[in-house]
């Protein structure tokens, strides 16, 4: 096959040339967005992981420092204990986002959630008041709610300190 054969067979198939590069071009243009799109995807969703682990990190800190408060403070020598009310404001509306944490943090961080409402129920079971903010309970019952608020700030230190391990927060 001589150069002018091959000028020929060149000129001849230009159409289908031009088509098959084409094609191949516009392959691999959908192949550059999709990278790019799932990569700033992927850099979305570190992000939001990184908001949620700092947001519920920060609550769960308070949380746990007002319960050091009651059990460091002096043994109550009055009739009735006043122990402020738990409202999980930041946990409670993320509640639906926790899926995008690691499976081990999802349990670790439900736990506390489930050790504060059920804090909040032990103490609204033997509250002889609750008002919207506190409860008031029985001198008498200082020992279990002592237990109580243990447990609980207990989750919620493990929660965060498994929350930090990722070094995010």
């Amino acid at each position: 096959m001589t150069v002018i054969d091959v000028i020929e067979l060149l000129d001849r198939f230009q159409t289908s040339i031009v088509g098959v590069i084409g094609f191949f071009g516009v392959i691999w243009t959908l192949r550059a967005n999709s990278k790019h799109d799932r990569e700033a995807h992927e850099r979305q969703l570190a992000t939001k992981r990184q908001t949620l682990r700092r947001i519920l990190a920060a609550e769960f800190r308070n949380y746990a420092r007002a319960l050091k408060q009651n059990l460091d403070g002096p043994t109550p020598d009055s009739e009735f204990i006043s122990i402020g009310r738990v409202r999980r404001l930041l946990s409670d509306s993320l509640s639906s986002d926790l899926g995008l944490l690691n499976l081990d943090e999802v349990d670790i961080i439900v736990n506390a959630i489930i050790s504060l409402d059920g804090m909040n129920h032990f103490l609204a079971n033997h509250a002889g008041e609750i008002s919207e903010t506190r409860f008031l309970i029985p001198a008498t019952m200082w020992s279990e709610v002592k237990y109580c608020l243990a447990t609980t700030k207990d989750a919620l230190d493990l929660a965060t300190k498994a929350l930090a391990l990722t070094g995010e927060v």
